[in-house]
């Protein structure tokens, strides 16, 4: 059993999960990740792929093996006899964990976050996107990184989750950022690996002040926009249960209470760095 923690969280898992650094603690998990060899109900996954009973969430990944993220927030893995154990980790720590941190009270949202000092910004939207590619840009302007993927909050805070982001050796070798640390994914369907910012570089919790939201465009452009336009950009991006609805909409305006929420138009014709200093002059004019 290996013993990890995340987010303030004891996590005891039967799978090594290498981004995070393993910790000795006597305490009772929070969080357990366990391997089962069957599952029997496969017939639950013929039309979704993330599927909400009264008691658990099941997840599908591309390989085929199956997530039960339950209500005291176990993470039981049915791993697909095709697909090697060693790898399991690389979905674990995205769908599964997200949902296991919304079951111990954190809202979980889909994007990313860099940081000055203890003021945050938040990227939100679709992979693809271009959030984690802003992120690295900004943290090679300067910025501190605070998460990557899964944006977590809790308590008027954003919490850094792990230092490691995805992304390319190109880009990694255009920004000439010196990390610690790369791991290869099998993965990744846009052929990205993890690598390790330097702890020097990062903020573990911060305050969350501004959300951007991305879209495509022909000049950059960044646009202020209501709460209520900005709840729904971060709805479809939020982990949200099914059965929980009310609870769901609560967590979102409690996240958008203290942020001032914009659009952002990036130029898909113009060099990254030029998107990216853009956003830059912007965040650095409100925080």
């Amino acid at each position: 059993m290996f013993s990890y923690q995340a987010c303030n969280l004891n996590i005891n898992s039967q799978i090594e999960i290498p981004i995070f650094p393993k910790k000795e603690t006597s305490k009772s998990p929070d969080i357990e990740i366990l391997i089962k060899d069957h599952f029997d109900h496969s017939s639950l996954f013929e039309t979704d792929k993330i599927i909400f009973t009264d008691n658990s969430i099941y997840y599908e990944n591309e390989s085929g093996t199956i997530f039960e993220i339950s209500d005291d927030s176990k993470i039981i893995i049915y791993p697909n006899k095709d697909n090697a154990k060693k790898n399991i980790w690389e979905s674990l720590i995205g769908i599964p964990f997200g949902y296991a941190l919304s079951k111990k009270g954190f809202s979980v949202a889909h994007g990313s976050s860099v940081s000055i000092g203890n003021n945050a910004a938040c990227i939100f939207g679709y992979s693809g996107l271009g959030k984690s590619t802003l992120a690295l840009s900004l943290v090679n302007k300067g910025f501190n990184f605070v998460t990557e993927d899964l944006c977590i909050f809790q308590d008027k805070k954003i919490y850094q989750f792990n230092r490691w982001i995805k992304t390319t050796k190109q880009f990694i070798k255009e920004l000439k950022i010196d990390v610690q640390g790369e791991i290869q994914l099998s993965q990744d369907t846009r052929q990205r690996d993890l690598f390790k910012i330097r702890e020097e570089n990062c903020s573990e919790k911060c305050t969350p002040k501004i959300a951007y939201f991305p879209v495509e465009g022909e000049k950059k452009s960044i646009k202020k926009i209501t709460k209520s336009e900005a709840f729904e950009f971060i709805f479809t991006n939020f982990y949200r249960f099914d059965n929980q609805k009310e609870s769901d909409l609560h967590k979102i305006t409690n996240i958008l209470e203290s942020l001032d929420c914009y659009l952002y138009a990036r130029d898909i014709n113009a060099p990254i760095d030029e998107n990216a200093e853009y956003l830059s002059n912007h965040i650095k004019s409100l925080l």
